[in-house]
């Protein structure tokens, strides 16, 4: 996928979420992100939505996608860093599902 359609599906989730249609969004901003997309937008919206889910593991894959592929300033990247490592931590708080007794 080209850097112009990747913008396009990038503002086409945009518009998707402020229609409430989040569902449809996070697909597109997930194949941004999967696609290495260089800005901001969709690993910002993705980290928001997955911590507003407390979908900690996502929020971690998420952010350490932006460390790798955006270019950013160092304020931007340490909010990515916080934003993992905060995830960690709520990750780590969550507690275990038992094991079923048969």
């Amino acid at each position: 996928m080209d850097a112009v359609e990747l913008v396009r599906r990038f503002l086409r989730a945009q518009n998707l979420e402020q229609l409430g249609r989040t569902d449809e969004a996070m697909e597109l901003y997930e194949e941004a992100v999967a696609a290495g997309f260089d800005s901001t937008g969709p690993y910002d919206r993705l980290i928001a939505l997955y911590s507003d889910q407390a979908m900690h593991a996502d929020v971690v894959r998420v952010a350490d996608g932006a460390l790798a592929h955006v270019q950013t300033h160092e304020a931007k990247r340490e909010w990515y860093v916080r934003m993992r490592r905060e995830a960690e931590r709520a990750r780590s708080k969550v507690p275990q599902a038992a094991k079923k007794k048969r």
